[in-house]
């Protein structure tokens, strides 16, 4: 059965991951680690905009009915 300890550490220069002292119940063997990190924003990374920003069309007034995909965009349905 796998466990879980949350310890909190430090990179420091060089790449060299610093963690505290381990807890005495913590038994010998092989560990996995996940690293949880906050990303800091570069500048010129492009960043999504919210579906509420996207363009949309005004399509008037639409009263009910059935719209055909030729009535949308063309002859041809494409």
């Amino acid at each position: 059965m796998l466990e879980a300890l949350k310890l909190k550490g430090i990179v420091k220069p060089g790449r060299q991951l610093e963690l505290p002292k381990l807890p005495p119940e913590l038994p010998e063997g092989e560990v996995e680690v996940i690293l949880l990190y906050q990303r800091r924003q570069g500048e010129g990374e492009i960043v999504a905009s919210s579906p509420m920003a996207w363009p949309s069309l005004d399509g008037g007034r639409y009263l009910g009915g059935k719209l055909r995909r030729e009535e949308l965009y063309d002859d041809d349905g494409r």
